[in-house]
């Protein structure tokens, strides 16, 4: 799986029933707030907001939560679901599909959101568009009618996002210069720069590099030669780091101390889901640079 995390999509990428979903994505049935949540906080329910888009013609297609290790916990954990419209589930031909995205939780560290998305076929890559697709519900005395009006806004932003896709595919003259300055402000999104020179002011932990920069770039689908496309340079880099791949700079406390410096290890894929959100959502608001 790409991610470790509770992960299903079905292999034609049609829409996913009901049993599936409870047995991927617990917390849809979550029908009160965690009891570690203050009196203020007002219960979202994931489970009604599935009903609502299933009267609007979005079908789940995707199911995701944080995994705990604490049981009492699970009821309650982050989650995020992905919903095509019927129309869309079998198109033929199609490279992108639009998606919405559902993120919610009952442990009052999120607000339930919903973000204008997309599925790339190739390579199971899901997009999230950056912030300016983002809409959020607060956990305060909401109802059926406020996630309506999210829902209302979230699919007219997802016409914008679609035709920024189509300037990507279109751009087939991104130079060298632009996919490197969009590679570098990607590695931004997950590591620091390694430094020149490691003194003892120098945090211990992970850094990329110029072989970082190197693996960002690597393809590993036919379908994604030719990287003078912009919409598969940010496709390819999307890719790899997210689910990892690219050698980073490591370095260890005990390293430090005894002065042997950093230590060159394959990086591992992103397992928290508002990570995995706050690095789709970068990318997106970045991607521009490969069309200047």
């Amino acid at each position: 799986m790409p991610f470790d995390l509770i992960y299903s999509r079905k292999a034609n990428n049609t829409a996913l029933d009901i049993n599936t979903l409870i047995e991927k994505c617990p917390a849809i049935l979550t029908e009160t707030a965690s009891p570690e949540t203050s009196g203020r906080y007002g219960f979202v329910s994931t489970m009604q907001a599935i009903n609502i888009l299933d009267d609007w013609g979005y079908k789940p297609t995707q199911a995701r939560q944080t995994p705990s290790r604490k049981q009492g916990k699970k009821p309650f954990a982050q989650h995020m679901l992905s919903f095509a419209h019927e129309s869309d589930l079998n198109a033929e031909n199609a490279e992108t599909r639009p998606e919405i995205i559902l993120y919610n939780s009952h442990d009052g560290k999120s607000a339930l959101k919903l973000f204008a998305g997309a599925y790339r076929f190739i390579c199971s890559n899901k997009i999230i568009a950056g912030d300016g697709f983002q809409h959020k519900l607060r956990h305060a005395g909401k109802g059926p009618n406020d996630f309506e009006n999210l829902l209302a806004g979230t699919i007219e932003s997802m016409g914008e996002m679609m035709q920024a896709i189509e300037t990507l595919q279109n751009h087939n003259e991104t130079t060298h210069e632009n996919i490197l300055d969009f590679a570098y402000n990607a590695a931004q999104l997950r590591w620091e720069k390694a430094p020149e020179t490691i003194d003892e002011n120098t945090a211990t932990g992970s850094y990329y590099n110029d072989l970082t920069i190197g693996g960002l770039g690597i393809v590993h689908r036919r379908e994604d030669s030719g990287r003078t496309n912009a919409w598969k340079v940010f496709n390819v880099i999307q890719e790899n780091l997210l689910r990892g791949g690219p050698d980073i700079a490591s370095l260890s406390p005990k390293a430090k101390a005894e002065n042997r410096g950093f230590k060159y290890r394959t990086s591992k894929a992103v397992k928290s889901l508002p990570e995995i959100v706050r690095i789709n959502q970068g990318l997106w608001d970045n991607a521009k640079k490969l069309c200047a």
